[in-house]
């Protein structure tokens, strides 16, 4: 309890040791000066929180704003805490003194030159009496020695009043505030104050108050200070947990908003495309509408015409009969006339236009619609209430279950997200199993056959025909997904090639059966290659994949024709998964961190970005100090560049910065007037030119070829756009239908590589768009958020999924090469991912605002 036998004011600590001396730090200067002139403390007065500020300064606070100084029900509030104080009647003076500083004060004053106060000979003081609390000269020492009035008096030297070593040498004593010239021996246990032996007889009576002398009750007293201390220090500890645990939670709320942001742009866009399709739609059948319409109004005007061009023709002949035709011409026309006029009148057509073509909108009903299924926030008191009816129907659920149908196990396998589905469709007759979602990617079509399935969710129902199996392996769901696909096809009346051999009859539950490395599975996978399906085999779960699917002429499909789209077979190869991968990662060391959230020199708030210089500079996008900051490669800071502002030269939220390796000069992406916006500036950082991006919604990620081009990937529509330094736009490319969402790119000569976050693996392009291959899968490069290429090739894969930093290092064609993790830090978010020339690897801790930089120990 040593450590706790003192008294802590302001940052400062005076401790007194276990003879009770009086031990000062360096910062317990400090507390001699007070913090709002920043003068040496005088007449120190102790506020309500515990700060002491000289007794002027208190009075000082005491004034209003027009100019009074306020005596009655004052409350100052602490300039350091903020905490009120309420001031008593008398003001500041009647706040309590701090009895401690002050003897510092006097302790400390014997470094000057100090005279005797006892008496007028201003002679220099060579003692110190502590109960009259005089500095005596030489005359006084002795007069305090001998004289018979000073007999109890106690004289300490100087000598020994600067060793400390004498407890009440450094203390003067106290009176009482009621009776002059009283000193405080006694302490009143019921009212906790001292008193002197006036008191005793006035207001703390004996036999009405319990009172003892303070050297009796000064254990007591200093055991009870002590809990305080220990009970307040627990409490700090608690805080400090509380206040990680706050931090993590601020991080992961920063992820979920970034998520939930990315969620809705998702949403949006997928409605405004379901909008465009319906306008396409609904314009059709305005088109063909109007032309029906068109056509009849056009024959009734034909019919019109004709019908009026045949009755002036019988009009004019019948005039012509009656001016110039005699009675017998007459005669003998009139039958033929008459039969013409019959029939144009009786055979007229209807002239009435009856037709009507509007276009009814219900807005009210859209507006209800789109409320209810655009989506909803889930909070953690919605997910409470949706946890608690779960509960409830699962009890109902089991209770039915097992009144009914006990036998019947129902194993619910994981939901799998990792395509983007269009049409799907329920198969049926897979021994017990029912495929409910399943895409069909060419194969077959049709609408949901099963309610409550959402498109983009695949969900695996194994009943008792597949349960029953043993030893049903644990696959990736991109391999799961392709022999669900292979079964599916193969179990339909599907006829074998004309050079294939009759292939056996099998179900998926004994393709799944047991370990897929054996013969049997193996031989099923071959069976499944004789119907004309080219399988791949490897060893990661004993199947890679579907590569390519040709058809073999069933159902109206002609032979060599694809039954997949380049996209979709693009979509549904499964990652060169590693034939072996290590049970544990290999730790990663701290070779250094730097950076903590504010906005002073060499600190960031929530930074989205950084890359790496030509001297291995380490540049960081500092996002919410709209600034960009310039490391060396060992963390010294070297200088910043950006004004906030939306202006052109002026820096808003920067997510990305990029270098250009010839010039050195910065690429900057930030939000500007736009949704994104580019900007250049010189490796001073001065500003030299805007770049117009209004095509991009959110840069994922930056990078410069080393050709000097500028590529920008855009996350919300998965987009590669590649640029000159001057502006113009070279090409792009859509890279939507093989990824979900890009949260990062590198260059690798002619290759690009792009971290898909929600796809769990990096997807390479060439530089004209096309797709050449995946590397890493779900539960190896869970949601990427870094990606570098080595000058050896090997491609280097960062994620903080489970807040710690990992990273999965591939070789180029995708062969898993080993693994690395930090478990020394916790890390929320981290973005990007750079190695340097010494093989360090840097990544950007967006949440813990800091910049770490790891040693794997590991020769690229």
């Amino acid at each position: 309890m040593e450590e706790l036998n003192g008294d802590l004011y302001g940052d400062g600590l005076v401790s007194l040791g276990d003879e009770g001396s009086l031990e000062s730090t360096d910062s317990g200067k400090q507390d001699q000066s007070c913090t709002i002139c920043d003068n040496k403390l005088c007449s120190p007065r102790v506020l309500s929180c515990l700060h002491v500020f000289c007794e002027t300064c208190i009075e000082k606070l005491m004034v209003n704003e027009a100019g009074d100084t306020l005596k009655f029900d004052v409350a100052v509030e602490c300039p350091l805490c903020k905490q009120e104080t309420k001031i008593p009647v008398g003001g500041a003076a009647s706040l309590p003194s701090d009895y401690v500083i002050t003897n510092i004060l006097d302790v400390s004053s014997m470094d000057q030159s100090v005279v005797c106060t006892c008496c007028k000979s201003k002679e220099p003081a060579v003692a110190r009496c502590t109960d009259c609390s005089h500095f005596l000269c030489s005359n006084c020492n002795s007069a305090h020695e001998f004289m018979r009035c000073f007999e109890n008096h106690r004289v300490v030297p100087f000598d020994a009043l600067r060793s400390s070593k004498e407890k009440s040498a450094v203390h003067k004593p106290i009176f009482c505030s009621r009776h002059v010239g009283e000193s405080l021996k006694l302490y009143c246990c019921d009212c906790e104050v001292g008193a002197c032996t006036e008191c005793l007889t006035v207001d703390h009576k004996v036999g009405e108050h319990r009172c003892e002398r303070i050297v009796d009750a000064e254990p007591n007293l200093r055991a009870e200070l002590r809990n305080y201390i220990v009970e307040a220090n627990a409490r700090a500890a608690a805080a400090g947990g509380a206040s990680a645990r706050l931090d993590d939670a601020l991080g992961d709320l920063q992820r979920q908003r970034d998520e939930a942001e990315s969620l809705i742009n998702e949403a949006f866009h997928a409605y405004k495309a379901a909008l465009e399709r319906r306008r396409e739609t609904v314009l059709e059948e305005l088109e063909r509408l109007h032309k029906e319409r068109e056509l009849k109004v056009m024959d009734l005007f034909d019919r019109v015409d004709k019908t009026v061009l045949r009755i002036d023709c019988a009009c004019k002949f019948t005039t012509r009969l009656l001016r110039r035709g005699d009675g017998t011409e007459i005669v003998m026309l009139k039958k033929t006339v008459a039969s013409q006029f019959a029939r144009l009148l009786e055979g007229a057509p209807e002239f009435d236009v009856d037709f009507s073509l509007e276009f009814v909108t219900k807005m009210d009903k859209f507006d209800s619609i789109t409320e209810d299924t655009f989506g909803a926030f889930r909070t953690e008191a919605t997910m409470a209430e949706e946890r608690k009816r779960l509960s409830e129907s699962s009890a109902i659920v089991s209770v039915a279950s097992n009144a009914h149908s006990p036998a019947v196990s129902v194993t619910n396998a994981p939901v799998f997200d990792d395509f983007p589905l269009g049409n799907v469709r329920r198969v049926t007759g897979v021994s017990g199993v029912g495929m409910v979602g399943v895409p069909s990617m060419g194969v077959g079509s049709g609408p949901v056959a099963s309610s409550g399935v959402l498109p983009g969710v695949v969900s695996v129902n194994n009943v008792t025909g597949v349960g029953s199996v043993p030893g049903v392996p644990a696959l990736p769901s991109m391999v799961e997904y392709n022999l669900q696909q292979l079964a599916s096809i193969a179990e339909k009346d599907v006829p074998p090639p004309p050079h294939a051999s009759p292939a056996p009859s099998f179900t998926l539950a004994e393709l799944l059966a047991g370990d897929l490395n054996s013969p049997h599975a193996y031989n099923n996978l071959q069976a499944l290659a004789k119907l004309g399906l080219n399988t791949e085999v490897n060893g990661y779960g004993g199947v890679g994949g579907v590569s390519a699917i040709s058809s073999v002429g069933p159902r109206g499909v002609s032979p060599g024709r694809p039954l997949l789209t380049a996209a979709e077979e693009a979509a549904l190869v499964a990652p060169p998964a590693p034939l072996v991968r290590a049970t544990k990662a290999t730790p990663m060391h701290i070779r250094f961190k730097f950076g903590q959230l504010g906005g002073g020199k060499g600190q960031f708030n929530s930074p989205h970005g950084f890359c790496l210089g030509n001297d291995e500079d380490i540049i960081v996008a500092d996002t919410n100090n709209h600034r960009i900051t310039v490391f060396d490669k060992a963390g010294n800071h070297k200088f910043n560049f950006g004004v906030a502002g939306k202006e052109e030269g002026q820096l808003w939220y920067p997510r990305k910065v990029a270098v250009v390796r010839a010039t050195g000069k910065f690429v900057v992406c930030d939000r500007g007037n736009e949704r994104s916006r580019m900007q250049i500036f010189t490796k001073n950082g001065h500003f030299l030119k805007k770049i117009a991006v209004r095509f991009i919604d959110i840069v994922a990620g930056l990078a410069v070829t080393a050709e000097g081009l500028i590529v920008a990937v855009d996350s919300v529509t998965p987009t590669v756009f590649i640029l000159s330094e001057e502006g113009d736009l070279m090409s792009w490319f859509d890279c939507s239908e093989c990824m979900r969402e890009p949260s990062d790119i590198a260059i690798s000569g002619k290759e690009f590589y792009v971290c898909d976050f929600k796809g769990h693996c990096v997807v390479v392009f060439d530089d004209e768009g096309r797709f050449l291959r995946r590397i890493g899968c779900e539960n190896v490069t869970n949601f990427p958020n870094g990606i570098d290429v080595s000058d050896a090739g090997d491609v280097l894969i960062g994620d903080s999924h489970g807040n710690k930093f990992h990273v999965a290092v591939f070789s180029r064609d995708g062969v898993l090469v080993t693994e690395f993790e930090c478990p020394y830090v916790k890390v929320s978010r981290c973005c990007g991912l750079k190695i340097t020339s010494e093989g360090y690897i840097v990544t950007l801790a967006k949440n813990n605002h800091h910049v770490l930089v790891l040693n794997t120990l590991y020769i690229v």
